[in-house]
């Protein structure tokens, strides 16, 4: 195996005997300049397939915290179906870690879908529950239940990515003029290659899915989908000309579980790209 590009002293960018690129981790890997072959006896666990944006990220997360979602995506796969997504190891690592440093702030995130969640995917809400019981035994931090959806939530996107596969290149402009709605909306620039656009773009991706097959998300939240659209007005209104624009080119629209959906990512997105300073 040739490694052409190092990450950290312990991962790297490799060419297999394929000339195919995967990411390999194995201790001390990285020490030495590339390119240069390595002995595959050195090399621990590989992934194929990985978006470049994610890779990136392996120096901000823990190792522990890394190989927990390792440990996570392994255990979910014996009970989900084509849950095949190697980017989903990097993106829950992610997303274990970011909910970590929210429990140590005292951050308790109210979800809107739980019992949603927990009825329509019983499998990922389980794979949800038994994570959290591994980190509390690995990091020994007890996460709020309400990061059982968030967990669950990146199981779904990824085997919805996986199902249709197909389907997204068609997404591709869609996804791409919503984004430029929201631009416009709040007068900024998406940074395209970053790993929270990736993240936005994977949530979009489903909340299409579950619209063009009509299987909206359902729940009472009247009081939550209040709350927010009096808290975020501005929000609220990029969610209704994204509706809009979705009715205009497939003639449906989403209903207020749907939009409740869509403004936590809107949200999410702008506040990393500080669309309210």
């Amino acid at each position: 195996m040739k490694v052409i590009k190092n990450i950290n002293n312990n991962t790297s960018i490799c060419l297999d005997s394929n000339n195919q690129e995967v990411v390999a981790f194995g201790k001390g890997i990285g020490f030495i300049k590339p390119p240069y072959e390595i002995d595959i006896s050195k090399v621990e666990r590989t992934f194929y397939d990985v978006n470049p944006d994610f890779v990136q990220m392996i120096n901000l997360i823990p190792d522990e915290v890394f190989d927990l979602s390792i440990q996570i995506v392994n255990y979910a796969q014996q009970n989900i179906e084509k849950l095949t997504n190697s980017n989903i190891i990097f993106t829950l690592a992610d997303h274990i870690n970011f909910a970590i440093k929210r429990c140590e702030e005292n951050m308790v995130i109210d979800v809107p879908v739980y019992y949603d969640i927990q009825h329509l995917y019983p499998n990922e809400f389980e794979v949800g529950e038994y994570a959290l019981k591994e980190i509390k035994k690995v990091i020994g931090i007890q996460l709020p239940k309400e990061e059982i959806i968030g967990i669950a939530l990146h199981l779904i996107n990824a085997k919805a990515i996986v199902n249709s596969y197909q389907k997204s290149e068609g997404n591709n402009d869609v996804i791409e003029n919503i984004t430029n709605i929201i631009e416009r909306f709040f007068s900024i620039t998406v940074e395209r290659k970053s790993f929270n656009y990736s993240r936005f773009v994977s949530h979009i991706q489903y909340l299409l899915k579950r619209g063009s097959e009509g299987q909206y998300i359902m729940s009472d939240n009247q009081e939550m989908f209040k709350t927010l659209t009096d808290s975020f007005p501005k929000v609220y209104e990029c969610a209704k000309q994204i509706d809009a624009y979705i009715f205009k080119q497939f003639n449906y629209t989403f209903n207020d579980e749907e939009i409740l959906y869509l403004m936590l990512h809107i949200n999410r997105l702008c506040a990393r790209e500080d669309c309210y300073q």
